[in-house]
């Protein structure tokens, strides 16, 4: 009887806390909407980190266990690093994954690696902007297209020294190229050469900065909570 009782007290809570969240996603006001976000990437994020803890997945238990399957796994780590390189920088910092490619595959394989796999990511940006049509729904003005033809007719100077300044996100500079209209060839001219500092920078420092970086767990759970909420907030804005 006792059991029935909390049990009932359980599901009254939960439909309490249902009603709360729903009515505060479904706000007029934006603070209340972007709080419910917030909630929403905790909730995900603690019960991410609750699933590693239970599943208990050898990798992810500290940076050398990834580390060490990469490097047992072969061409197939290998290739699953050049997916990560490639994929992860769309949702979450790009710094993080070179550090754990230097440190598991060494500076020099690591460099090579995170290089091939940033121009794939920036490749993936750049051709996802385009089939957007971004470009083409914003400069129709007259100050507008000034603007945008300028960017355009120095795209390669413009991309290349926001690349060389390593505190824009390498994916916000690429999709900004693509949304301005910079000719694929300009960018990537300017791409290749403008990842060249960070990378080695972050690939030769690596080894020794991956030990003082946040644990693999914290690191994927926050990239699954990031997926999610680009998710959530791209179906809100569709239903608008």
């Amino acid at each position: 009887m006792a059991i029935h009782i909390y049990l009932r007290r359980v599901v009254r809570l939960v439909q309490r806390t249902v009603r709360w969240y729903h009515g505060l996603a479904r706000s007029n006001s934006r603070v209340k909407r972007g709080a419910s976000l917030a909630v929403l990437g905790l909730t995900i994020f603690m019960g991410s980190l609750l699933i590693f803890q239970v599943l208990d997945p050898y990798p992810l238990k500290d940076w050398i266990y990834l580390k060490l399957t990469l490097n047992v796994m072969g061409l197939s780590g290998v290739l699953t690093y050049l997916l990560m390189v490639a994929v992860l920088p769309l949702f979450s910092p790009l710094t993080l994954v070179i550090v754990t490619g230097s440190a598991a595959f060494g500076p020099i394989k690591g460099f090579v690696l995170s290089y091939i796999g940033c121009i794939i990511n920036a490749n993936i940006a750049y051709m996802l902007v385009k089939a957007l049509a971004i470009e083409d729904a914003w400069g129709n003005g007259r100050k507008g297209s000034r603007i945008k033809k300028t960017i355009q007719r120095h795209g390669y100077i413009i991309v290349m020294s926001l690349q060389l300044v390593t505190i824009f996100p390498f994916t916000l500079i690429n999709a900004a190229a693509a949304g301005a209209g910079v000719p694929w060839k300009h960018f990537m001219k300017a791409t290749s050469i403008g990842l060249l500092p960070c990378i080695l920078l972050y690939s030769f420092m690596g080894s020794r900065l991956i030990s003082n970086a946040v644990s693999p767990r914290v690191y994927f759970a926050g990239v699954f909570v990031v997926i999610l909420l680009l998710a959530v907030m791209a179906l809100r804005k569709r239903r608008a």
